[in-house]
């Protein structure tokens, strides 16, 4: 019979430009790339051994018979070795770590193993083939079964693919599909045309596709810096994790990244991280550095001796000046080191503390080193519970509303409220309410969580309609993240509607940060409440650095005056004269003006003389629940 080499020549030159890119291409030495390893190796071997057992078959020399027999059975247990290799191959895919999950893995290894024995035996047994005294190939009556063999592991591949689908991914799935229907279509072509030997080309075609789309190291490198990148770091943690194995993280934050380029321009901004990142390479002497966002390096280390050395090191280099361009740049980072972040126990809280440990860092020009101690450890784990809880709370309304009232020095008595949240956990107490916002509003919950707040104020107000008599204005609080949703203003306008309230009686608070930062979607925000007569009122003014246009380009009625600028006014003429100053400005402008924070009767008496009229503060109340409210204003 002729046999046709063409198809096996080809694949062997695929799989030999592959084995040669892969290797010379950057990777970790996760089980994945050692196992596709493998399989590239075994595939480029077992297509060796079938050219050359085709062309001793062809040449059917009796004295070459046992040089024949025991080649044949080579590329027979190569032909065992290949599918058990790929199934190995999909099973690491999925990261597999329970012990029930292994001995399904040992149970399905099972079929390897007996092929291995009949392949073994075959010598005395020739059920798969033997060479007769003429020196011709004879195929044995399980001559067919090496075929059915390969669809077995096939269908074994693909049912345990489907079994694990949530951890695979749809593309990793996907890709394994085309994979099998590549094989088994090659597989049983040969097994009807023998001569053709597309087992082998479908092999190298099918590799060729793992290559290009799950395991190309282009897909796992940052283009800029050539370090691992965002996709590669999550599955190395997930291997970490699932081998468990114990290990130490550095992650540096670059800070003034931005200003840099807008000095320099992009191309020297890019330069400076292709030499932070050689630097790092440096210092690390490992390739376990990833870059996960634009400014965000994390570096891994094994040991605690080696991680000491590292985080020297990187100080070191943000302590020092980089020569760019004839540019001297020194770059400020904030950096999180993290000891043993094995015992975070999966990527996504490893991702989420990193997050939080960078949020501890303080507003500095300097490098600042956060290490992970009990204590930020133990607030972390505090967060992730409220977090979890949060989606209870909103489920089930588990959140109060609480109101400071306003006081009036002119009429002596209070004329409006700030309705403020509040959230009690059932082990842990009540959890303060910057706490519980900032979580919030991180975790895109706030919308509703100020959605069921401002359904029960109105509820509260419909219930106790004396209050539209006693109070001017009701003052809810906007989130930064409110701005974002278009169809937010139009909601709490349907609710007031909904109760038939009188617009009028609301004034939505909006923090001095807000209106600087989110001026372009505010304006949008702002049309719906005004065209209903619903007031804004300007929070924590002095808290910060506001734009004062954009402040004045908005249609605020109130502006309540941040507790900051308080400080020192008693015993500082200066302090008194810029209060007096703002206070008699705003008022000229005809904004009302509140003063926030305001605890003792010193303080109200001096502000009374610079023409403050209105006090939020403990001095004339505390925060407090809705009955407690009512009893005050009766």
């Amino acid at each position: 019979m002729y046999y046709n080499l063409d198809f096996l020549i080809t694949a062997l030159v695929f799989l030999m430009l592959i084995l040669y890119h892969f290797i010379h291409r950057r990777k970790l030495d996760d089980i994945n790339s050692c196992i596709f390893r493998s399989v590239i190796f075994l595939g480029i071997t077992d297509i060796c051994f079938d050219i050359l057992t085709t062309l001793l078959i062809c040449a059917e020399k009796p004295e070459l018979a046992s040089i024949t027999t025991g080649a044949l059975t080579i590329f027979y247990f190569l032909q065992v070795l290949v599918p058990f290799a790929l199934f190995l191959y999909s099973r690491a895919l999925c990261n597999i770590a329970s012990k029930r999950d292994t001995w399904l893995t040992i149970l399905l290894s099972l079929p390897a193993c007996i092929m291995a024995v009949l392949v073994f035996v075959n010598c005395w047994t020739g059920i798969f083939f033997y060479i007769d005294v003429y020196g011709r190939y004879i195929r044995g009556v399980f001559y067919l079964g090496m075929y059915a063999y390969t669809g077995l592991y096939g269908i074994i591949i693909f049912v345990c693919s489907l079994v694990y689908y949530q951890k695979l991914g749809l593309k990793s799935f996907g890709i394994i599909c085309e994979f099998l229907a590549i094989m088994i279509g090659c597989v049983a072509i040969q097994a009807v045309h023998n001569e053709l030997l597309t087992t082998g080309l479908g092999l190298g075609l099918g590799i060729t596709l793992l290559y290009l789309t799950i395991n190309n190291p282009s897909e796992y490198t940052d283009h800029l810096t050539d370090d691992f990148n965002m996709q590669c770091f999550l599955g190395w943690l997930r291997e970490l994790y699932w081998r468990k194995k114990t290990f130490h993280t550095l992650t540096i934050n670059l800070q003034d990244l931005k200003q840099l380029n807008l000095l320099f321009g992009m191309r020297f901004g890019d330069d400076f991280l292709c030499e932070i990142s050689a630097k790092l390479r440096e210092i690390l002497n490992t390739p376990y550095i990833f870059r996960v966002s634009s400014k965000r390096f994390v570096l891994f280390t094994e040991s605690l001796s080696e991680y000491e050395r590292v985080r020297g090191a990187i100080l070191d280099l943000f302590h020092s000046q980089l020569l760019i361009h004839e540019e001297n740049i020194q770059l400020h980072a904030i950096i999180c080191g993290i000891l043993d972040a094995q015992t975070l126990k999966n990527p996504d809280t490893l991702l989420a503390y990193i997050d939080y440990l960078t949020s501890l860092a303080p507003v500095s020009s300097e490098t600042i080193l956060i290490q992970n101690d009990d204590n930020t450890r133990r607030s972390f784990h505090y967060s992730k519970e409220i977090e979890r809880f949060l989606r209870t709370a909103i489920a089930e309304d588990l959140f109060e509303v609480c109101y400071q009232p306003v006081y009036s020095l002119d009429t002596e008595e209070f004329v409006a409220l700030e309705a403020l949240s509040r959230l009690k956990h059932p082990f842990l107490g009540q959890v303060p309410p910057d706490v519980f916002i900032t979580i919030a509003e991180r975790s895109g919950q706030i919308s509703q969580i100020e959605l069921l707040q401002f359904r029960r104020i109105c509820s509260f107000v419909s219930q106790h309609p004396q209050l539209l008599t006693r109070i001017q204005h009701l003052n809810f609080n906007l989130s930064p993240a409110d701005l974002l949703r278009n169809d937010f203003s139009r909601k709490l306008i349907d609710i007031i509607r909904e109760f038939s309230l009188p617009f009028s009686f609301f004034q939505m608070e909006i923090t001095e940060t807000v209106a600087t930062e989110y001026s372009d979607q505010l304006y949008h925000l702002t049309e719906d409440f005004k065209a209903c007569g619903i007031r804004l009122s300007l929070d924590d003014f002095g808290s910060g650095y506001a734009n004062l246009n954009t402040v004045l380009r908005l249609p605020f009625s109130c502006i309540k005056l941040d507790r900051s600028l308080l400080n020192g006014i008693l015993e500082d003429k200066n302090t008194e004269l810029f209060y007096k100053n703002i206070v008699a400005s705003l008022k000229d402008m005809d904004y009302d003006v509140i003063s926030e924070g305001v605890e003792h009767k010193k303080e109200v008496e001096l502000l009374k003389s610079l023409g403050v009229n209105m006090i939020q503060g403990y001095y004339f109340s505390k925060t407090l629940p809705p009955e407690d409210l009512l009893k005050l204003l009766d």
